[in-house]
């Protein structure tokens, strides 16, 4: 008769294998499942159609409308913002939504970080650029910004530390 020995190693590899195997598949089940409620949840706000895909850095939400990106590990000014608005320096960028909705591109920018003084400076660089603003500020460290030319429609508010600005290239009719 034959006898078998049983390596503990092994048995060690199968055992880390499988469990690995289970948390992987219960990770996958819950991400699906989360997709699963956002999209009955946007159809039932909504009326449209939604598919949600809920990646490890990216959000996505597609409706009949449009598409929704949020990156929440974004760390720089997005690039398909044009030149003609000035990029704003006051702060770090923490995630970037973007949104292109009944044919209106969007963008907001989250910011942490920010510097004091950076209602002033922006609101110049904006004016520099061709930009009719309307300000109001909390001294030195917060308020808020509208600015619009022929192409665009900005909106920054902002304070201690954090700031969120919202960048719209307007429907050309």
């Amino acid at each position: 008769m034959k006898t078998f020995k049983t390596n503990p190693l092994a048995g060690l590899l199968i055992f880390v294998l499988a469990t690995v195997l289970v948390f992987f598949s219960c990770q996958r089940a819950s991400k699906k499942t989360g997709e699963k409620m956002m999209e009955k949840t946007i159809e039932n706000a909504t009326g449209n159609k939604a598919d949600v895909d809920l990646g490890d850095e990216k959000a996505v939400i597609k409706t009949d409308a449009g598409i929704i990106e949020v990156d929440s590990k974004a760390q720089s000014w997005p690039d398909e913002i044009p030149n003609d608005v000035p990029e704003f320096t006051y702060g770090k960028v923490k995630a970037v939504t973007t949104s292109n909705i009944d044919d209106t591109k969007t963008w907001n920018v989250i910011y942490e970080d920010v510097r004091d003084g950076f209602i002033d400076k922006y609101d110049a660089e904006l004016k520099e650029k061709g930009f009719e603003t309307v300000t109001m500020k909390m001294g030195d460290n917060g308020g808020s910004i509208t600015a619009e030319n022929d192409k665009y429609t900005i909106f920054l508010m902002g304070g201690e530390g954090k700031l969120s600005i919202a960048v719209s290239i307007k429907k050309q009719e």
